[in-house]
């Protein structure tokens, strides 16, 4: 029987509260800009920024990526008591960003042509200045992994609390100056600048504390990283691929339409953000320690479920009412669609939470399942489309099914530990 007292008053959920406080703040921020947007946006070109957006998400992946494994490596360091192992992650980390970043941003750019075609974005400038936002947005997390990882969360706190209104602040200003997408893709770019320098502020004060060690080496192998990209990857997709497909499949004025009761909708999925933050380095420090933290996955499930059902249930009963209040008229017909996204959202966000459980323990084989829904979801709707509500259908049918496949091979790794094929 749990302690349902004990279990609200304990170390994960204080420090959930706080950064989820601190993500409240950029939530509303995130909020208030695509409400702002969507007043100051015709629906065409609204579409055309959140499939953008949606592809940014995408094409971030070793973000994230760079994110959970520098993380992992920074708990598992701190649990041994090894800042050395810590700075010198940090610097080569930063080498590594730095080479494969102006890589990628070269590739990218190149193909910018076909990206602003498949999109039928009327120009190629916002996709070039997406390509180079992506490629700021590389630096941040290496600082805000670190900050996780020796779980300095009065500062983590301070940085996610930073995000949002960043972003708000600079891309409003710029589209209000009079450079529509344009200027949504350059606040991106400033607003990450911004970003880098306030994390680094902390991180810089506690590297400079560690002596210099030449022989320590951070021990990141390929087989560790690739696992967690590919499940980034996949989950990316599986929540962002439908506003890029609705904008090469429908109409501009549709596929506005259909971003704006999607952003509303997603913010089911993103409300359990602050616990995966707390949860991560946990389970990682936990892991490294050959001690069980299974009772930090059943508290974040009860966080979730009953935070973001909450907000599933209000966007079913109320879908008129909270558009009109955001959006206003223009955007009535998004109601319909909104009803039941934030339905889909819901194990999409219970999934996220166990996704980044199994992770932080080092497991892989869930990652083969979440890429193989991954496929699954883009094949069924690029050969069915004929409607929105059937993507909604797909993520939520497939979404379910993963979540209670992650579910039961944790299951079965709790009574045949040994099992090799589990892992």
């Amino acid at each position: 029987m749990i302690n349902i007292k004990a279990l609200y008053s304990d170390k994960l959920v204080k420090i959930s509260s706080l950064l989820f406080i601190a993500s409240m703040v950029t939530s509303v921020s995130n909020y208030a800009f695509q409400i702002i947007m969507g007043r100051l946006l015709v629906p065409a070109e609204y579409g055309l920024m959140n499939a953008l957006l949606s592809l940014f998400m995408i094409m971030a992946v070793p973000v994230a990526t760079l994110l959970m494994v520098v993380t992992k490596k920074t708990a598992e360091y701190k649990a041994q008591n090894d800042l050395a192992g810590i700075k010198n992650l940090f610097t080569k980390a930063n080498y590594r960003v730095l080479f494969t970043g102006l890589l990628g941003l070269a590739i990218f750019l190149t193909l910018s042509p076909l990206i602003r075609d498949y999109l039928h974005a009327p120009a190629t400038a916002p996709v070039l200045l997406l390509g180079i936002s992506i490629f700021i947005a590389l630096s941040f997390p290496i600082n805000s992994a670190v900050l996780q990882g020796i779980q300095d969360y009065k500062w983590l706190a301070i940085t996610q609390s930073l995000a949002g209104p960043a972003k708000l602040f600079f891309c409003v200003l710029f589209v209000l100056i009079g450079f529509s997408v344009n200027g949504v893709m350059g606040g991106l770019v400033v607003s990450g600048l911004l970003l880098w320098f306030v994390s680094y502020i902390p991180i810089r004060k506690f590297i400079h504390t560690i002596p210099i060690n030449t022989t320590v080496r951070d021990h990141i192998a390929y087989s560790q990283v690739f696992p967690v990209f590919l499940a980034n990857l996949a989950f990316a997709v599986l929540t962002q691929a439908d506003i890029i497909l609705v904008s090469r499949y429908f109409t501009a004025q549709d596929a506005g339409i259909y971003a704006a009761a999607a952003i509303l909708g997603k913010a089911v999925m993103y409300i359990p953000g602050a616990i995966v933050l707390a949860l991560f380095p946990m389970v990682s420090e936990h892991t490294a320690l050959n001690q069980s933290s299974r009772h930090l996955l059943i508290k974040a499930f009860l966080l979730t479920l009953s935070i973001s059902g909450f907000g599933a249930l209000a966007f079913y009963l109320f879908p008129d009412v909270i558009v009109s209040i955001i959006y206003g008229t223009r955007y009535h017909e998004a109601y319909k669609i909104l009803k039941y996204y934030g339905v889909a959202m819901l194990p999409m966000a219970m999934l996220l939470v166990l996704m980044n459980y199994l992770i932080a323990q080092g497991r892989k084989l869930f990652t083969y399942f979440m890429v193989g829904g991954a496929i699954v979801e883009l094949a069924v709707i690029m050969l069915w489309h004929d409607s929105q509500f059937i993507l909604i259908a797909v993520m939520l049918i497939i979404s379910t099914l993963l979540f209670f496949a992650g579910v039961s091979l944790q299951f079965l790794r709790e009574y045949f530990p040994k099992t090799r094929y589990l892992q």
